[in-house]
């Protein structure tokens, strides 16, 4: 166990004060290790999360190796794994497939075919999404220091993402950025709009990379991080992506029916949570968008 002795004189809670102490894990983790009551000791006794401590009180931690049982079942299901260590997984999630079990979608889910890639080995912990019908990179962290860290990252705007859209319409501009901010629509709940009540600015950026034929291939970086971001702001300015039908987008080219959106989580940049270096991930343009601009 790691010993520190508690030298401010305000009463602190121990749960508080370890979060701050050791910053790659979050309060809820020492929430964990305090209800457990042999991981934290505060002059040699298990104390509650809520434990006021004074000056000279020592307090003794011990970082539990994370077994956690998932609730999750595990499934033997395919997965196109582009990278993985002891800390992170980088997962090429192929479109039509939910990444997080919830209502309606209880099973087949990529994080059942991760907890039977574990074989209890560690727990999958996610820590951002992708829509059940875009394809591409996705970070999976395999315990609580990366977890925090890569979390920490995303909401810094520390995470470089870059995605790749089939869009219709030929886009003149060679490239643009977008400025708009997004809410929810007044009309559908489920559906992200710039309206003017909305009040959380969103910035994608994009450049085009193919044209052909009424539909442009872009790359598209998305500064803020928004719910559907891209597939607003793509209607948005009249461009909407391929097969969203949500947003408006065409889904027949050459007789051939688009039933998803064109849309593809490609390349990610973030900082490893253990090397603390700087890391770069791609993964290949799937077959369906391929096939309409023949790259």
């Amino acid at each position: 166990m790691q010993k520190i002795e508690y030298e401010k004189f305000e009463r602190e809670r121990v749960d508080s004060f370890l979060a701050e102490r050791f910053k790659e894990y979050s309060r809820s983790y020492f929430q964990k290790l305090l209800e457990a009551g042999q991981y934290v000791l505060v002059n040699g006794k298990p104390v509650l999360a809520s434990f006021k401590l004074k000056r000279g009180d020592t307090v003794a931690v011990e970082f539990a190796k994370e077994r956690q049982v998932s609730e999750i079942a595990p499934e033997k299901i395919k997965l196109d794994i582009i990278y993985e260590d002891d800390d992170i997984i980088i997962v090429n999630k192929q479109p039509g497939i939910v990444v997080h079990p919830s209502y309606g979608h209880e099973t087949g889910t990529l994080l059942n075919a991760l907890t039977a890639h574990a074989k209890g080995r560690f727990v999958p912990y996610l820590v951002h999404r992708l829509d059940k019908d875009t394809s591409g990179l996705i970070i999976f962290a395999k315990n609580e220091k990366s977890k925090i860290s890569i979390s920490k990252q995303l909401q810094n705007r520390a995470v470089k993402k870059i995605y790749l859209a089939a869009v219709k319409g030929t886009i003149v501009e060679n490239k643009g950025r977008i400025e708009a901010p997004l809410g929810r629509s007044p009309q559908n709940r489920k559906l992200m709009t710039v309206n003017p009540l909305a009040k959380k600015m969103a910035i994608t950026e994009f450049k085009v990379i193919a044209r052909k034929d009424g539909f442009t291939l872009v790359e598209v970086h998305i500064i803020t991080g928004r719910t559907h971001q891209i597939r607003s702001h793509m209607k948005y300015i009249n461009h909407p992506v391929i097969g969203d039908k949500q947003y408006g987008g065409p889904a027949v080219i050459d007789g051939k029916t688009y039933d998803r959106q064109m849309l593809h989580a490609y390349n990610i940049t973030f900082t490893h949570p253990r090397t603390c270096k700087t890391v770069e991930f791609t993964a290949p343009l799937p077959e369906d968008m391929r096939e309409i601009f023949k790259v």
